[in-house]
């Protein structure tokens, strides 16, 4: 089976590095601001943010991001049994610090899909995905009658993100081992 992983607060904890940045960079506690309602951008300035952003995305900061809890642990055992997909929102150039991640986590891969900030239905049936594991409900939006299982993780410490995904979206997993599970009764289903 073709397994589809997203990267950022799937695989990789962006959300605590994005909490650990904004307190270390600018004094602002963002877990904080998001109980309040409150979005980090405005309280830290759009320019500062913007540059804190980037320095994640396309730097050796994404390769320090710690790993969501037994993702890797999981996706090696995934991997022992089917094809693993990344299929990530990056664009291009914030690539190659994802492909290091996932070579220092030892998660072995099938490929390697960007879209570019864009749409992932596409892709996903493009390259036979089976079911995407993916912390964004957005992302599934337009998933209705589409042959990958949408699987939305509940695990992002901070979410800009509305999670209130479509009622097609059937699987809300809170934790890694939800998803393990998952994969085996499809496996099973066949």
């Amino acid at each position: 089976m073709r397994i589809g992983l997203d990267f950022d607060d799937t695989l990789a904890d962006f959300s605590e590095m994005l909490v650990r940045l904004t307190q270390e960079r600018f004094g602002i506690d963002l877990l904080e601001l998001h109980r309040q309602g409150k979005p980090g951008k405005p309280e830290v300035g759009a320019e500062r943010w913007d540059v804190m952003l980037k320095d994640m995305l396309e730097g050796d900061l994404t390769v320090d991001m710690a790993p969501k809890h037994e993702a890797v642990e999981i996706a090696q055992r995934l991997a022992a049994r089917h094809e693993l997909v990344i299929l990530t929102a990056r664009y291009e150039r914030e690539m190659p610090s994802a492909l290091r991640w996932l070579e220092r986590h030892g998660i072995p891969t099938a490929q390697v899909i960007w879209t570019d900030r864009g749409p992932k239905s596409a892709p996903a049936r493009e390259h036979g995905l089976a079911v995407l594991f993916d912390d964004t409900a957005k992302n599934f939006d337009d998933f209705v009658e589409h042959p990958t299982v949408p699987a939305l993780f509940l695990g992002a410490t901070v979410s800009p993100r509305a999670q209130e995904p479509g009622a097609h979206v059937r699987h809300h997993l809170s934790h890694w081992r939800e998803f393990e599970a998952l994969v085996e009764r499809l496996e099973a289903e066949g």
